[in-house]
């Protein structure tokens, strides 16, 4: 008995132990359809000097910020400051614009994962989506809930997608009747998106976007506002955008999450500097209300890839992968559901 308990006691802490490796080393809940490419932006209030920016308050209360971590990267080491209120995290002080658009240029567009001379083709992209159906099982989900926060109407309806990566979300708004308009600064990425939608994705920056006001049903911003430098000015654009009644659906990775508190700075999604904003739901939703943007619905989602899963096994386990990829499935259910997921999604309607 006390050997099976021994066997027991390992297996399971092996299966927990590959689990976070996995989501550690391949970053598992990175949609496909994630870019990961610098937006330029400008202040609203925020203090400067010639290398960076501070906040001296959180953007999304305005109360007190204390430092939490430290995080130590190849490009150096980050403060990460924590809101005293809300508990939003941040990159404090911010990296300048002038270094954020260098790292860029040589990380390409997944770094430490490929060249920026990397060019991959559509016929690429989905294969991969073949093997690990992500971006598709979130677009369907996504524009699902959009659509039933809009309730019916009569009118045309018309969805921004800011930074649509390789285009999986666009296309399915555009299967359920959404007129669709993009923005993506890289080009790969625009290139695969025209290839997947027909439509050409503007090159600019989410902040100078030339379109008219209250112009969209709805907006999206799956996996970017973590890398925004201003998020005030990204929420206030997108309020802008948005008919009155219109959807803002802002997803990204949770700070709350059940990894961030076992790995706390060493979290997967805790990458500066292409992460530089940390969100729970709470305040998310703080940063969304000062905009006019009242929360409707929230979601959070865990997901690895089976195949990966196995792979990052020990050897004696592998031929119990599916049994193990069941239970994986099912202690994240029970994360999403206690409100500890990777990811968050928060849906808010323009009031």
């Amino acid at each position: 008995k006390e050997q099976k308990r021994c066997i027991t006691s390992i297996t399971v802490r092996e299966v927990l132990e590959a689990v976070v490796s996995v989501a550690e080393s391949l970053k598992l809940l990175r949609s496909s359809d994630t870019p990961v490419f610098p937006y330029p932006t400008h202040s609203i209030k925020m203090k400067k000097n010639n290398e960076s920016t501070d906040y001296d308050k959180c953007p999304c209360c305005a109360s007190s910020l204390s430092l939490w971590r430290t995080k130590v990267a190849p490009t150096g080491s980050y403060n990460i400051d924590r809101c005293n209120s809300c508990g939003y995290a941040l990159i404090n002080p911010r990296p300048s614009l002038d270094f954020l658009m260098e790292y860029y240029k040589h990380s390409g567009h997944q770094p430490g994962e490929e060249s920026a001379t990397t060019q991959l083709t559509l016929a690429d992209v989905q294969n991969a989506e073949k093997v690990h159906p992500n971006s598709t099982l979130d677009a369907k989900r996504i524009m699902r809930t959009i659509h039933d926060c809009l309730g019916r109407g009569p009118e045309s309806r018309s969805l921004l997608d800011v930074g649509c990566g390789y285009g999986f979300f666009s296309k399915e708004a555009q299967r359920v009747g959404f007129k669709v308009s993009m923005l993506e600064l890289a080009e790969n990425e625009r290139e695969i998106a025209f290839a997947m939608t027909g439509i050409r994705a503007a090159e600019c920056s989410f902040e100078d976007y030339p379109r008219p006001e209250k112009l969209f049903s709805a907006v999206l911003m799956s996996q970017i506002l973590e890398h925004a430098l201003d998020v005030n000015a990204w929420m206030a654009k997108a309020s802008a955008l948005l008919k009155s009644g219109g959807i803002l659906c802002v997803a990204v990775p949770n700070f709350n999450s059940f990894l961030r508190y076992v790995l706390a700075e060493k979290e997967p999604f805790i990458t500066p500097p292409t992460h530089l904003n940390f969100f729970s739901e709470h305040s998310l939703q703080n940063l969304m209300e000062r905009h006019g943007l009242k929360c409707v619905n929230t979601q959070y989602v865990s997901r690895v890839s089976k195949t990966r899963l196995k792979n990052k096994l020990p050897s004696p386990l592998r031929p119990a992968s599916p049994f193990v990829g069941t239970a994986v499935d099912a202690g994240f259910l029970a994360v999403d559901a206690m409100k500890l997921g990777m990811i968050v999604n928060v849906y808010a309607r323009k009031v």
